[in-house]
């Protein structure tokens, strides 16, 4: 009698050990029910076959988590990564569904998709949901504007691929290094202005670039005077307005935008300009630092050094290749290190500068 009671509480251990190694919810069809970012509740395939990806900020995630090669459509915005598709080559041949335009559903039901994700600006126009839905495929939605909430994305997406000790690594080391820069001496606060993809394009208050840079101590220009020009999810200033702030500092997160407020003759008034104070963020699979990117831990980490040179040191070489090799067994040599550095030939510029009218 008591070996057979034995033997039940040592079952009853192991039942509750297994369920504990299980966070996620599984219904009787063994598919995950997941809480996307819209709060919706969706049954999503335990092991997808063809995914269609239409968050940019989530492919590369999507490959972090080792189903990069399920991924069987997406945007143009992964399509122009150079270092994505060195990272994993089967997605040369996923198809590119959506530009800056509407979805193409049909090509998305070509590809056999039994998992979409998409971000709310897919989800939030009606014409464009109804594409998704008549699909049939199940769906999350998957979108931030803070840190804070950038992070349970990553949780949900580690949740749906069933990759959550994958997903906690990243979500690990991002906070690691927000507690470096909280824990590191600061000098005087530099004022920086932000360019973002076009040279008068730039942060707002409450946006997600805001959010990071606040966390380096410096003074981000348009977000402390809000005199902006508001696009959608998009903020313009003028290169008049910029003269008014006079930046210490310029940083750019798209190629050669640096190059081009250092050499045109508009630009040259500033003191920043004149000091040669305009710096290229890097940029890897994603521009560092920008709306939808994954790689804002080494922005912050590179902003840091470059704002505190005397007080707060990071080997930024290894750094990069420590981040790449963690996350995506890749091992950056010294070609792609110069690369992604130097940020211009990672990709190809999405638009034109938009004119600095005063």
């Amino acid at each position: 009698m008591k070996r057979f009671a034995a033997l039940v509480i040592s079952f009853l251990i192991l039942f509750v050990s297994l369920c504990a190694c299980t966070p996620e919810k599984r219904n009787p069809t063994g598919d995950i029910t997941v809480t996307d970012c819209a709060g919706r509740e969706v049954s999503v395939p335990s092991d997808p076959k063809s995914v269609c990806v239409l968050c940019p900020f989530s492919g590369p995630i999507i490959v972090m988590l080792g189903f990069g090669d399920r991924i069987t459509s997406f945007t143009n915005n992964a399509a122009r990564s150079k270092l994505l598709m060195q990272i994993c080559p089967s997605l040369e041949n996923a198809a590119v569904v959506k530009n800056s335009g509407s979805v193409n559903a049909e090509e998305i039901m070509a590809k056999n998709t039994d998992l979409m994700i998409i971000n709310s600006g897919v989800y939030e126009s009606e014409a464009e949901r109804a594409k998704i839905e008549a699909i049939g495929a199940p769906y999350i939605v998957i979108d931030f504007e803070t840190i804070e909430d950038q992070l349970k994305a990553v949780d949900i997406l580690g949740k749906t691929f069933a990759s959550e000790e994958k997903a906690q690594k990243y979500i690990s080391y991002f906070k690691s290094v927000i507690e470096r820069t909280e824990k590191a001496e600061k000098g005087t606060p530099k004022r920086i202005y932000h360019s973002v993809n076009e040279a008068v394009r730039t942060d707002y208050e409450g946006s997600y670039c805001a959010d990071w840079i606040a966390l380096t101590g410096a003074e981000n220009v348009s977000v402390q005077s809000g005199k902006l020009s508001i696009e959608g999810e998009k903020a313009y200033t003028t290169l008049e307005q910029i003269y008014v702030w006079d930046p210490d500092i310029i940083i750019c997160n798209e190629a050669m935008v640096d190059d081009y407020i250092l050499s045109d003759s508009k630009w040259e008034g500033l003191s920043c300009v004149q000091k040669g104070e305009v710096y290229q963020i890097p940029i890897g699979i994603t521009r560092w630092g920008h709306p939808s990117s994954f790689e804002t831990p080494l922005a912050i980490l590179w902003l840091m050094n470059l704002l505190y040179p005397d007080s707060f040191q990071v080997d930024m070489d290894s750094e990069i290749k420590s981040f790449y090799k963690e996350f995506f067994d890749f091992e950056i040599g010294d070609e792609w290190l110069s690369a992604i550095i130097e940020g211009s030939e990672m990709r190809e510029p999405k638009t034109e500068h938009k004119e600095d009218a005063a």
